[in-house]
């Protein structure tokens, strides 16, 4: 080999060795940006709002996610609520409200998504509400009136929604418990179901991404720039930062775990989660199952964007539950 041919060789693996940390570097910001909440700021606007040049800065930089807080209540829905204040391990407390009738066929605990907190969820609270049942709606980690200042996307939000059911177990022993959760708080729920054993009596998820590593993607996609390959840059070190392996958080998995009835709903046009993923994860559904699709409906309150239907979706779902709940069945079989 010449020198001059060995030189070239070195500079070519310097060059690569660069640009390699450099895409390090930007996954470890982008993945800090995505799983740490700021006090104050602005939030970054939806992908639709940028431009390429903005987009192509907020690749480089990460988002801005000022830490989600609660701007309405239960009144706002004419609702009368109890604030709990539920513990949880590796945090202080969760914050969450408890609204109760006297009538109650069963309890729905309420669980919001990735960057959001209770109060976004007030509407699907009042569908339960309006069904006969009582809502619990839980700030997870980092938002609202819980402790915390970052989100793990799902995985240990997984802990908090376990906690939150053995708490309301606790108190409300003799009724159905349901878990609701949309989006992220739809995967938390499938993993507190499926692998952390959450003993609840049925299971509803709106739109829950399949794998961590879709939702990535899916989220390049909507920006509208190409991934240059820091996908699996993000999972690693999202993963790292947050104490977990990223790429074995896959609700598909843990859905293959979940045992009691459960209803899947997903948008038609869903660009964060795609119908494929949600075919998936409806197939990997180890129990009696739903998968319902909202035609013309992206990521997005579903029961804002078709009430009636999720109406009478979520009627059809709860009426199995005039019997005992599935606390009450396992304690007179001991």
């Amino acid at each position: 080999m010449s020198l001059f041919h060995g030189r070239r060789i070195r500079i070519a693996a310097g060059a690569a060795a660069l640009v390699f940390a450099a895409l390090n570097g930007i996954a470890y910001r982008q993945a800090l940006a995505m799983t740490h909440f700021t006090r104050g700021g602005v939030r970054t606007p939806m992908p639709k709002e940028l431009t390429f040049v903005q987009k192509l800065g907020v690749l480089a930089s990460g988002v801005q996610l000022p830490r989600p807080e609660n701007n309405r209540t239960p009144l706002d829905q004419k609702m009368p609520f109890d604030t709990w204040t539920i513990p949880v391990q590796d945090v202080a407390s969760l914050e969450a409200w408890h609204v109760q009738r006297p009538d109650a066929r069963g309890v729905v605990l309420l669980f919001h998504g990735y960057a959001d907190r209770k109060s976004s969820i007030l509407t699907e609270a009042r569908g339960f509400f309006d069904e006969g049942w009582d809502p619990v709606l839980v700030d997870l980690r980092g938002s609202g009136g819980s402790s915390g200042e970052e989100t793990s996307i799902g995985f240990h939000e997984g802990d908090d929604e376990a906690a939150a059911v053995l708490f309301v177990r606790a108190r409300i022993p003799d009724k159905p418990l349901i878990l609701w959760g949309v989006s992220m708080g739809g995967a938390a729920a499938l993993r507190a179901v499926g692998v952390l054993g959450s003993p609840v009596d049925g299971l509803i998820v709106e739109a829950p991404f399949a794998t961590l590593r879709s939702a990535i993607i899916n989220r390049f996609h909507s920006l509208g720039v190409p991934s240059f390959g820091m996908v699996d840059l993000l999972v690693f070190w999202g993963g790292v930062q947050q104490g977990f392996n990223g790429f074995l958080h896959n609700p598909v998995n843990y859905a293959r775990r979940v045992r009691v009835p459960t209803l899947l709903l997903l948008g038609h046009l869903d660009q964060r989660v795609l119908m494929p993923e949600g075919q998936a994860i409806a197939d990997a559904l180890g129990g009696e199952k739903e998968f319902e699709i909202f035609p013309g409906l992206g990521h997005e309150s579903l029961i804002r964007g078709d009430r009636e239907r999720w109406t009478r979706i979520i009627h059809g779902f709860l009426s199995r539950w005039n019997g005992p709940s599935l606390a009450q069945t396992k304690g007179t079989a001991s």
